[in-house]
């Protein structure tokens, strides 16, 4: 396929964009989903104060999130008397979106504030519906400054409009099992792992190899260093380069997937991965019988295995990954064009996505990292965390965060990430040679979205 073959034209770009979100309503996501204090502090406090006199007071607002904890943001706000009150709706991840774009088409239906997943994001910047923050009543421009840069991008129309204010975030990087390493003989202590792996230190997807081929001989071939390496190893040198497949116009496949699907696998050959798939019951099985000592994950993983792998609390540690910080994940929260009180909608959001106060009152009791970057100046991001063994983890990820590579979101990722993903499975399952593979699923994603548009 030649360059040109690669590159959409614009008029074809367009005419993709314009004939709207059939791509993005495609299943299957993968989703859930040192900062100068002083300085920091203040800049998180302009958001936190009353809405100015005037505006319209005791109003009813409906905010739409996926996850109950919702109600943590709708209950603290509630508590300031601010001029309204906000009702969560704990809608299913696909209503929140699907939903939402009928509420659009039908002229009637969508919330006050509505939450949007990283992987859905693009379809909603390539569309109306949403109000531009940047726009009267809003002035959400201000805030561009502190937040982590790739999530504005995500959330910011090719026009320059921002449509979806970034909320959370998903700094990864590799985490290990300080007690199974230490058990094998291997280096435990973070700083230690970090000088064998870790970017920050100069090392590559092949150093990573090393420890893995250390872990694999020093317990006989019972531990692997990781579940799944189309998960661990190809998941996170793919996000390395940016979240989706779109570059502007030009599609991104072979150009961002080869060398991961390379990568992944050589790992696999290697018997460097346990061979688990991620997610089920197997995968929990391998956890618990200690049958891999790390993965390759962003930080709301520590929710799940807080619950479901208590066992595990205080035998983590983290460290960057090989090569550069990537993020895995995160979510916005947007105000649709339909709201009735969107003064007091922004009011809300902006104290939600905005002020140190609204992103700590839903980061402290659930681990949904903030985008918002004065957040971190709290002191409780420098506290030793007791999950991870006493590591002081949150600083980790706030490093990694203001690292990671920016590129735009499109309506079709997901598209193209349901064809990659089938060829990956052809990769690890049956040996297709991965350059081919990343050729197969440009082609494919390319007709695919032609067709889309027909």
């Amino acid at each position: 396929m030649s360059t040109n073959d690669k590159a959409l034209s614009r008029r074809r770009f367009l005419r993709f964009a314009a004939a709207g979100l059939g791509a993005a309503s495609v299943a299957g996501v993968l989703a859930a989903c040192g900062a100068k204090k002083s300085e920091d502090a203040a800049a998180g406090t302009e958001a936190t104060k009353a809405p100015e006199e005037g505006k319209k007071a005791n109003v009813e607002l409906t905010f739409w999130w996926w996850d109950g904890n919702g109600q943590i943001w709708a209950d603290a706000y509630n508590k300031l008397n601010r001029g309204a009150t906000v009702k969560f709706v704990n809608t299913p991840f696909a209503d929140s979106h699907d939903k939402l774009l009928t509420s659009f088409a039908s002229g009637t239906g969508a919330p006050d504030i509505a939450s949007l997943e990283i992987g859905r994001i693009g379809g909603f910047t390539a569309k109306g519906g949403l109000a531009d923050l940047k726009s009267a009543p809003f002035d959400g421009g201000k805030y561009e400054k502190d937040m982590v840069k790739y999530k504005w991008t995500q959330g910011s129309t090719t026009d320059g409009r921002l449509v979806a204010m970034p909320w959370d975030i998903g700094p990864a990087g590799v985490w290990y099992r300080a007690d199974i390493m230490e058990k094998l003989g291997l280096p435990s202590k973070p700083e230690e792992v970090e000088a064998l792996i870790s970017h920050t230190k100069g090392k590559k997807w092949e150093d990573f190899f090393a420890l893995s081929q250390q872990v694999k001989e020093k317990s006989g071939g019972k531990v692997k260093m990781v579940a799944d390496a189309a998960t661990d190893v190809y998941g996170g040198a793919l996000r390395q380069g940016g979240e989706g497949y779109f570059e502007g116009m030009k599609l991104m496949i072979e150009e961002k997937a080869t060398r991961p699907a390379q990568l992944a696998a050589d790992y696999r050959k290697q018997e460097l991965d346990a061979n688990i798939g991620w997610w089920g019951a197997d995968w929990a099985a391998g956890v618990k019988n200690d049958a891999f000592a790390g993965m390759v994950i962003a930080c709301w993983m520590q929710g799940g295995l807080t619950k479901d792998q208590p066992q595990t609390i205080g035998k983590w540690r983290v460290v960057p990954a090989p090569e550069a910080s990537y993020n895995w994940g995160g979510s916005f929260c947007a105000i649709p064009e339909q709201s009735k009180n969107p003064e007091m909608a922004w009011d809300f959001l902006t104290w939600a996505c905005c002020s140190a106060e609204g992103q700590n009152a839903m980061f402290t009791p659930t681990g949904v990292f903030p985008a918002y970057k004065p957040a971190w100046a709290d002191p409780l991001y420098d506290a030793p965390q007791d999950f991870f063994g006493g590591q002081r983890t949150f600083r980790v990820w706030g490093d990694i965060a203001d690292n990671v590579a920016s590129i735009s979101r499109s309506p079709y990722d997901l598209q193209a990430d349901d064809i990659v993903n089938a060829e990956m499975a052809k990769v690890m399952k049956e040996g297709k040679d991965p350059v081919q593979a990343m050729k197969d699923a440009e082609a494919a994603a390319i007709k695919a979205i032609e067709g889309s548009t027909n």
